[in-house]
């Protein structure tokens, strides 16, 4: 269960950095505001919300109890 959270908030917080990352960037040279501007407005939200499930999986992995490490201390 403890690696299964863990890896699920790892997978999905990465997938919303480089969602949010590759949105964000433009595409081609960036000689005008309209090209400078994300391709989605809330974009850098979507990045900044994915670093922190990607540091906040740690924390998940840490806090739920392991099922085995119960198990072998009785």
């Amino acid at each position: 269960m403890r690696r299964t959270l863990f890896l699920l908030t790892l997978l999905v917080g990465l997938a919303l950095a480089v969602a949010g990352f590759s949105l964000a960037a433009p595409i081609g040279p960036t000689d005008g505001p309209r090209i400078s501007s994300p391709r989605m407005l809330f974009a850098p939200g979507v990045f900044v919300i994915g670093v922190i499930l990607v540091f906040t999986s740690a924390a998940v992995y840490e806090l739920v109890p392991d099922r085995n490490r119960n198990r072998r201390s009785r």
